[in-house]
């Protein structure tokens, strides 16, 4: 038997919340399938810094939601055209705590397709070397957790629009995403002259894992939905377990303005906080940048907070002629 569940939400922090819940509360002996989709959302690794991996400024401006899960790994970008799987298992099967005897069903279907799919490096899932699945995993006492995403019809030049900080900005202790060559199962499909629609593609991979198995759906209760709204409200809605989590960097970014000037920021910031600024150069302000650099101290590291702030202040009157908040917030965040 295998119980399954699909998410009727896009909302990142609300499937989190139900993958958290399933992982660690929902009692069964049997493998719990959860097949889930996120609306253009950035997902960070645990033990990432938030700040490191993402362009802010480009994803706050998209309204992109960003959000840290609990599994390791490095930084994805998820659209509609995303799949998300997450396979849990009982911790006494050993041979589920190997990612390509896990991924071995996803691997015989895409072949079954005629794609030439095969398990690659540490955790990944290639077709004639373009990457479309990464995975990673959760232990715990009783559970292993597996899961990862399937690109199936991704915009994906929203990942280098959003994934391209440069890493000489930022000085952090955590682990730097490493690009990767991606492409869309849709797109492979259709150069071989097959067309699957989305809808399909989760129904088959659905039955990549449950063919010649009894399903049991899961839903929840009264008690259970509490315990993951519970969840929601108290970790994955808040800011500060995707942005505040053991974060403490500088950043350092000059950039010549065209008729404006040079203008250098150096920023402190500890736990999603700022806790000094300095703004430097040669624009023409006449009264100086100490009342905004004071406004900003404690500000939330966030693209919208300063933006707010910012936009209380004349611009004009601190930077000189033609200064924009756009101007400061891409020094900012970029």
């Amino acid at each position: 038997m295998i119980n399954l569940i699909i998410s009727k939400s896009n909302d990142p922090a609300y499937n989190l919340a139900v993958e958290e819940f399933l992982t660690y509360h929902y009692s069964t002996n049997d493998p719990i399938l959860y097949i889930w989709q996120n609306k253009d959302t950035i997902v960070v690794g645990r033990n990432q810094n938030t700040y490191a991996e993402i362009n802010i400024a480009e994803a706050m401006k998209d309204e992109v939601k960003i959000i840290r899960r609990n599994t390791g790994g490095g930084t994805v970008f998820q659209d509609m055209g995303n799949v998300c799987y997450s396979l849990i298992v009982n911790n006494d099967i050993d041979s589920q705590s190997n990612f390509e005897v896990a991924l071995k069903p996803i691997i015989e279907y895409l072949r079954s397709e005629g794609l030439n799919a095969n398990f690659s490096g540490r955790n990944d899932i290639e077709i004639d070397g373009y990457k479309i699945s990464g995975n990673a995993q959760l232990k715990t006492n009783t559970k292993i957790l597996q899961h990862g995403t399937l690109l199936f019809d991704v915009e994906l030049p929203r990942i280098l629009k959003y994934l391209n900080v440069d890493p000489e900005k930022i000085k952090h202790q955590k682990v730097k995403s490493k690009p990767a060559r991606v492409a869309n199962i849709k797109a492979i499909l259709n150069s071989l002259d097959k067309d699957i629609e989305l809808e399909d593609f989760i129904k088959n991979i659905i039955n990549s894992y449950t063919k010649n198995e009894e399903i049991k759906w899961i839903e929840f209760n009264d008690s259970q939905n509490l315990a993951i709204k519970k969840s929601y409200d108290e970790k994955y809605a808040l800011r500060e377990w995707t942005f505040a989590k053991n974060e403490n960097f500088e950043i350092t970014n000059k950039k010549y303005l065209e008729s404006k000037g040079l203008t250098e920021i150096k920023i402190n910031v500890d736990k999603g906080k700022i806790q000094n600024i300095k703004i430097f150069g040669d624009f023409l302000g006449y009264i100086g940048t100490e009342a905004l650099e004071f406004a900003l101290i404690n500000a939330d590291y966030d693209y919208h907070t300063v933006k707010n702030i910012l936009e209380k202040f004349s611009l004009k009157e601190i930077f000189g002629d033609n200064f924009e908040s756009e101007d400061i917030l891409n020094l900012i965040f970029n």
